[in-house]
């Protein structure tokens, strides 16, 4: 199948897109107070609907708005937009390695947590219930201690709405080059297959894939979405990171996945995407190889 046709394709079946280029070898590695409103934070939200067209789409944005907080230990967990599918952190600086730990009792993530004022955002990706929220310090080694926790009932607004604000691994904001790009490609677009397809090609065709950092990255990297932009250079979750954040932009529930492909069994990162009512597979770094979703063992998503 042409590399062209991928619009039509996803509008027509959910079936496996069977475009796929070179392999990625990357290991891509309370009590209640008034917290400084989304100004101070630096961090905002502009409101939509998810599903509404791309010409009246804003974008959603995370805001620390300090309506439900729990704090103690020089932690601050600000839960005030659970139901939007995230929850923000931040700890007082510290000579020790942070990481932030959100579990349900079907999962648990772990994610570096740097200190300072400037909240980080996780997503609640695992849908409705229960959630342990806790800033871990390191002892010695990978031994953590518990610094400060609490428990959040999340109810989301919807199965999808986790996926259309930005986290820490799917970062951006209004300014942020990826963003304007995704707005200027999607310019008189309406149909989100389309505009899928669209950014889809743009990612296979703008990007070369950088042998040499796959095979230096370093444990704990994060994607950045404009540097991959600029350089038109990155490793597989550069590549699913870009995806991302510009459907995101036009208000397209994107996930990054991360886990193994078969038959390597190689480490990597790669998309789906919700159109029409489904999650739709997409995987721009291995456009070409003929590999399809059944491949693909998911370990974790963002």
């Amino acid at each position: 199948m042409k590399r062209g046709s991928v619009a039509e394709r996803v509008r027509k079946g959910f079936g496996w897109l069977l475009f796929f280029g070179f392999f990625c070898l990357t290991a891509c590695a309370g009590s209640q107070s008034a917290l400084p409103k989304a100004t101070e934070t630096g961090l905002s939200v502009v409101p939509a609907q998810a599903g509404v067209q791309a010409e009246e789409q804003t974008l959603l944005l995370p805001e620390a708005s300090g309506i439900v907080i729990y704090s103690g230990a020089g932690v601050t967990i600000d839960a005030s937009h659970t139901d939007q599918g995230y929850v923000m952190i931040r700890c007082e600086p510290s000579e020790k390695r942070l990481k932030a730990r959100i579990a349900t009792s079907a999962q648990t993530y772990y994610y570096d947590l740097p200190g300072g004022e400037v909240y980080s955002v996780f997503p609640l990706q695992m849908g409705d219930g229960a959630y342990t929220v806790r800033v871990m310090e390191q002892m010695e080694d990978d031994l953590y201690a518990v610094r400060y926790g609490a428990e959040v009932q999340v109810v989301l607004a919807s199965e999808t709405v986790p996926f259309l604000y930005p986290n820490q691994y799917v970062w951006y904001d209004a300014d942020k080059k990826s963003v304007q790009k995704a707005h200027e490609l999607a310019g008189g677009l309406t149909n989100q297959a389309d505009i899928a397809g669209l950014f889809y090609d743009y990612v296979v065709k703008s990007m070369t894939y950088d042998t040499k950092k796959a095979e230096t990255v370093e444990r704990g990297y994060l994607p950045d979405a404009d540097d991959a932009l600029d350089t038109g250079t990155g490793i597989c979750f550069d590549y699913a990171a870009l995806l991302a954040v510009m459907l995101r932009a036009e208000g397209i529930p994107t996930r990054m996945l991360i886990g193994t492909v078969r038959p390597d069994n190689l480490y990597h990162a790669w998309n789906s995407v919700y159109l029409d009512g489904a999650w739709v597979w997409m995987d721009p770094t291995l456009d070409g190889t003929g590999r399809n979703e059944r491949d693909y063992f998911t370990e974790r998503i963002y």
